[in-house]
């Protein structure tokens, strides 16, 4: 009888450590998708500076070039190799 107690808390250890090891997974997926939205707001905001007219200019002198922002894919390399930096 007593080995069969230590068989179910041993299930329950293992069961409980796979499922801790999943939700780490999942959360530093999550983390990876955060950082590359966070990292694609800045580069469209450093593109999107670049093209503003300065107060004052005259228009007949400025052409914009469309599209000025084309963002990066978010692939499954990115999120779990950490390519594409």
């Amino acid at each position: 009888m007593g080995n069969r107690i230590l068989n179910k808390k041993g299930q329950g250890t293992l069961e409980t450590a796979t499922i801790f090891f999943m939700v780490m997974l999942l959360l530093g997926g999550i983390v990876k998708m955060w950082f590359w939205a966070n990292n694609q707001i800045v580069k469209r905001q450093l593109e999107y500076n670049q093209t503003r007219v300065v107060a004052g200019t005259s228009v007949d002198g400025y052409a914009q070039v469309w599209p000025v922002y084309q963002p990066d894919e978010l692939t499954e390399d990115v999120v779990l190799l950490s390519e594409g930096k």
